[in-house]
């Protein structure tokens, strides 16, 4: 089956209260939790969970009646910034399935029509959007048709794994009643009093009937239904940084209470990163107290990893480090700094090699622990003297440090100053005699200088441990310069 403009609606029934619990780690699900909202000076029910729903608690009910039938429930005042956050990182994740995601106030439209081959098939597609769903503990339903306001009428109470054909996608358009239909209730009451109670009991009037008794607006949502006219949401796309946070008006009192929403928000992160295909080189974590303050922390990265655990384990680092205020009412993680994600290619006969992920991760570590103001790194250059060869420098995290593998046996550090050795009876000393195991090898840099002239040799004792020595070939004095490990 090859259905044209298949769009998809996602429906988060519960997503007031899932972007509250997203960051609750103490709370259970088996408990009564609700959230709330305040109109004309009414606290009422905005959405609650199946536990609460099983003492009668429901939508729309007042608070003070809810809590006479369920003394235990928990309730959270409406957060629509958290919402709106929580809104856009689903829109990532759907944006990894369809490139073309909307997003609507509780819920996000998807073409996926063009996006079948892709997943070779809609089911493919459904059931791996729905698992990475289920995996951010987010209650989800969704509709089908052939525009979007089409698919967000016909959205039921489930979550459908196939898409219906398109007879049937036609038909559950049809069906669906007029009180799903966004009009007002005066157009509502009318509907009643001509008899209509579906969408094809309204089509089948005349349309110039339709447009005498009801106003522009609803003829507007009719053309868009039955495709005149065109949806004109705006797309999504990922942005180009990344800000998220949470708040928790009760307080954090802890460090390791801090730990859970900070992962919540590193997984979150990770996924934008997973988008975007890039590497991170910095984050920024934001600590708010209700009062005083705010304390932040700037953790320098290498890039070679998108990893929430280990950015988690690496921030966990550079908490213990700082104060922080008795209590934090709201955390925030930003990033701004990134780099595309390296080729994974290798050219097999280039005589360079990157730092591998194990050192990089090494560097942050040390980073996270000492500050990035305590490590340096070493620098090899071309220079013929050893002692010229390598120098140290502060390090960067943009870490693109390449490194020359030579053919030739030497030391990277050196000895702070050559230390003389001796030369007696065809023997080599230097305290304890030395075997030569090879050599020699000339090196001079400034050819014109003759003091510079040195054969150097590969040496080791009788315990087997080695060293790099070398005869100035002017003064005929024998120098131990390096030591290998």
């Amino acid at each position: 089956m090859h259905n044209k403009n298949i769009w998809l609606y996602l429906k988060f029934p519960l997503l007031a209260l899932e972007s509250v619990l997203i960051y609750q780690s103490e709370l259970s699900s088996d408990k009564p939790l609700a959230i709330i909202s305040s109109h004309k000076n009414v606290r009422r029910i905005v959405c609650c969970n199946d536990a609460s729903k099983q003492w009668g608690v429901e939508p729309e009910l007042s608070l003070t009646t809810s809590l006479a039938i369920c003394p235990d429930l928990v309730t959270f005042t409406e957060n629509y910034s958290q919402e709106k956050l929580l809104l856009q990182q689903l829109a990532l994740i759907a944006y990894r399935f369809s490139p073309e995601v909307i997003i609507d106030t509780a819920g996000l439209w998807l073409e996926i029509s063009s996006c079948e081959h892709l997943f070779n098939g809609y089911e493919n597609l459904l059931k791996q959007l729905h698992e990475q769903l289920l995996q951010q503990k987010i209650n989800v339903v969704n509709g089908i048709g052939k525009n979007p306001l089409a698919a967000k009428l016909t959205c039921s109470d489930e979550f459908q794994k196939t898409v219906p054909k398109k007879c049937e996608i036609h038909s559950n358009l049809m069906a669906t009643r007029l009180d799903n239909l966004p009009s007002t209730p005066k157009q509502q009451r009318s509907f009643k009093q001509l008899g209509l109670n579906t969408i094809q009991d309204l089509l089948k009037l005349p349309r110039c009937a339709l447009s005498q008794r009801f106003d522009q607006v609803l003829m507007d949502t009719l053309g868009l239904l039955v495709g005149e006219k065109t949806f004109t949401g705006d797309r999504f796309k990922p942005p180009q940084s990344f800000y998220n946070e949470v708040q928790n008006p009760q307080g954090l009192y802890s460090k390791e209470s801090l730990l859970f929403p900070m992962r919540t928000l590193l997984q979150q992160f990770c996924q934008y990163l997973a988008v975007l295909q890039c590497h991170s080189l910095q984050l920024e974590w934001t600590f708010e107290p209700l009062l005083g303050k705010h304390q932040k922390i700037i953790l320098s990265l290498s890039g070679s990893n998108n990893s929430w655990s280990n950015f988690l384990n690496l921030s966990r680092l550079k908490l213990e480090r700082i104060d922080l205020p008795q209590s934090i009412e709201r955390i925030s993680l930003s990033s701004n700094k990134f780099i595309d994600m390296p080729d994974l290619n290798v050219d097999l006969f280039n005589n360079q090699f990157d730092l591998n992920k194990e050192e990089k991760g090494l560097i942050d570590n040390l980073s996270a622990r000492l500050g990035l103001e305590a490590l340096s790194k070493l620098i090899i250059s071309n220079e013929y003297l050893p002692e010229k060869a390598s120098t140290l420098e502060p390090i960067h995290q943009n870490l693109d440090s390449k490194y020359i593998i030579s053919k030739s046996y030497k030391p990277i550090w050196l000895l702070a100053e050559p230390s003389p050795a001796k030369w007696y009876k065809k023997q080599l000393y230097w305290g304890k005699p030395l075997k030569i195991l090879s050599g020699p090898e000339r090196l001079c840099g400034n050819w014109w200088q003759s003091e510079q002239k040195r054969d150097y040799y590969l040496v080791s004792d009788s315990e087997g441990s080695r060293y790099w020595i070398f005869r100035e070939l002017l003064s005929n004095q024998w120098f131990v310069h390096g030591v290998f490990a």
